[in-house]
């Protein structure tokens, strides 16, 4: 062995450790590196805004993000397919996601908008608004029973304050379906602030309210006849549910965040944590659980993705079936 080799060698081990590290470059950051959009495709004050900026507001006070979170409201089209197809497209690089629920599959499946939730990828599902059958105080509907009789033995004379096309719409097929021979008279009415200054102007008999909306507006003349969902929910345990009555009848609205397909996982994976920790945080807690009822659901990964697809196969034949009411 030559004599100076071990000194050759070290010499040759540190040259290459040198060159490896010169041609790996930089250290990647970690994501985020610049500020996120949020898109909501819906206006602002509506229940997907709302949430919006509730996770927008506890990622900063909470300092779950090095880089701010931006919510846009892009609104238009059927079913929000302005603001999800602007989602869509957008480049997928980590810092454009899409904020917005099971209204973005109806939409597809009664082929009224064009954009669908397979040109996302699922990061996650947080919180779960469920909705609640309500009708003025002085009805003379006192029990969930009641009205679903009546609507069967009269059917097509009870007037129900609805948004044609719309998951509001797309509830009442469900409680429909879950009493057959049951029918209301649909009036179209709009979204939920139509729907109670319908009720409350005697315009209409029944109406749908999210828990969250119900809760604020109960004290101005309105009774809960079901809660219609698969358990009784947060600051509303005192109203059974359908099933609880007797009809299978639930229907509850989860938040999806989803990105532009072929997102890098480290951002996927990145947003999902970050959603997730919100949830742990006293001000998601009180906002969506103590003020609006919310149950604060989460869910992620593959078994997210299949829920997303067991979800469009559930709603597929109620959204065609409203698209020809």
């Amino acid at each position: 062995m030559y004599k100076n080799s071990g000194r050759f060698l070290s010499r040759i081990a540190g040259a290459t450790a040198v060159a490896a590290l010169l041609s790996a470059g930089p250290a990647a950051a970690a994501w985020p590196e610049k500020p996120v959009t949020v898109i909501v495709p819906f206006g602002a004050g509506g229940t997907t805004d709302i949430t919006a900026r509730t996770f927008q507001k506890a990622i900063s006070d909470n300092n779950l993000s090095p880089q701010p979170f931006t919510v846009l409201n892009v609104t238009g089209g059927t079913s929000g397919s302005v603001g999800a197809t602007r989602a869509a497209t957008a480049r997928p690089d980590g810092y454009t996601f899409l904020l917005m629920h099971i209204a973005l599959m109806s939409g597809e499946a009664s082929g009224k908008s064009q954009v669908s939730y397979r040109q996302f990828d699922p990061v996650a599902g947080t919180t779960n608004a469920c909705m609640v059958s309500v009708v003025p105080t002085d009805s003379p509907f006192k029990t969930y029973k009641q009205l679903m009789d009546e609507s069967k033995a009269n059917p097509d004379t009870i007037t129900f304050g609805t948004n044609l096309g719309a998951v509001f719409h797309m509830t009442t097929l469900t409680m429909e379906n879950g009493n057959p021979g049951s029918k209301f008279r649909l009036v179209q009415v709009g979204g939920e602030s139509k729907s109670i200054s319908a009720m409350k102007g005697g315009h209409t008999q029944v109406g749908l309210l999210s828990a969250g909306t119900f809760l604020r507006y109960k004290d101005e003349g309105f009774r809960a006849l079901a809660m219609l969902a698969p358990e009784r929910q947060p600051r509303l345990e005192d109203v059974a549910t359908a099933k609880e009555q007797g009809y299978d009848a639930s229907f509850c609205i989860e938040h999806w965040w989803l990105a532009p397909k072929g997102t890098p996982q480290e951002a996927i994976d990145g947003m999902a944590a970050i959603t997730k920790k919100v949830l742990e945080t006293d001000y998601a807690k009180k906002v969506f659980l103590e003020d609006r009822g919310t149950a604060l659901t989460f869910d992620s990964g593959p078994g997210f993705a299949k829920k997303l697809d067991a979800t469009f196969e559930w709603i597929s034949p109620l959204a065609k079936s409203a698209s020809q009411k």
